[in-house]
C-alpha cells in the first residue's frame, strides 16, 4: 500500500527528474530509481559525491542540480537567521544548525563569531575531516577573533557517526581552545555536536569551568 508520504516523495522525485532529463520516459525511469534509493530529497541531495572525478557521465546533470538546491538550502536557512541576541533563540539555532550540518557526510568544523551583545558576526566553516576527524588549530580560532574584532564564539561541529556524545579528543580540543580564547578575553560560550537526529551542548554537559 502506498502512503501519501510516499506519493508525495515520488511527486517531488518526478520534479526533480523533470529539470534533469528530457524525454518523458527518462523522467519516469529517473524518478522511479531515486524512489527505490533515497527515502526524502534531503538524502538525495547530500547523498550526492561532490567530486566530479567520481561522477558517472549520466549523472552529472543530477549531481549538479542536487548542488544547487543544497545551496539554495543552506543560504535560506542563513537568512532565517535572527538579527538580535543569538543567545534568546536557540531553538532558531539549532534548526539553522541542523540544516547546514546535520546531513553532512564528513565532519566539519563551524565558528560563529559574536560582538558583545551576542549578535552574529560571521558564520564560517572552518575546516573539513573525514567521516570521523576534522582538523582544528586553536591558535588560527584566536587569530581569526581578532581579525573580527569578536568577543565570543560558538563553535560547532558535526558526527557523521550519529554519536551525540563528545569524544575524548572533541574534550581536549575544546580545552586548548578556551585556554586559547582566555589569553585574548574571548568567550568561548558553547561547543556543538550536530547529529542527523541531536544536537549536544558541552556547556549543558558541564564541561567548561566556569
Amino acid at each position: 500500500m502506498i502512503t501519501q508520504h510516499q506519493l508525495s516523495v515520488a511527486d517531488i522525485f518526478h520534479r526533480v527528474a523533470s529539470f534533469v532529463v528530457s524525454s518523458e520516459a527518462a523522467r519516469k525511469e529517473l524518478a522511479k530509481h531515486l524512489l527505490c534509493h533515497h527515502a526524502s530529497l534531503a538524502e538525495l541531495i547530500f547523498d550526492q559525491p561532490t567530486d566530479q572525478k567520481n561522477i558517472a557521465k549520466e549523472n552529472i546533470s543530477l549531481a549538479v542540480f542536487c548542488a544547487v538546491l543544497k545551496e539554495l538550502a543552506h543560504r535560506y536557512g542563513r537568512a532565517l537567521l535572527p538579527e538580535g541576541n543569538l543567545l534568546e533563540q536557540p531553538d532558531v539555532l539549532k534548526d539553522y544548525l541542523m540544516v547546514q550540518m546535520a546531513r553532512e557526510k564528513v565532519e566539519q568544523f563551524r565558528i560563529l563569531f559574536l560582538d558583545g551583545k551576542n549578535y552574529l558576526i560571521r558564520d564560517e566553516v572552518q575546516s573539513h575531516g573525514t567521516t570521523n576527524h576534522v582538523s582544528v588549530y586553536p591558535r588560527e580560532i584566536a587569530k581569526r577573533c581578532l581579525e573580527l574584532k569578536a568577543t565570543g564564539i560558538i563553535i560547532v561541529h558535526n558526527h557523521p557517526s550519529g554519536q551525540v556524545n563528545p569524544s575524548r579528543s572533541d574534550i581536549i580540543m575544546t580545552q586548548n581552545i578556551e585556554r586559547a580564547l582566555a589569553v585574548i578575553d574571548v568567550k568561548l560560550i558553547d561547543h556543538l555536536i550536530i547529529t542527523r537526529k541531536a544536537q549536544t551542548s558541552f556547556r549543558q554537559l558541564g564541561l567548561f569551568d566556569d
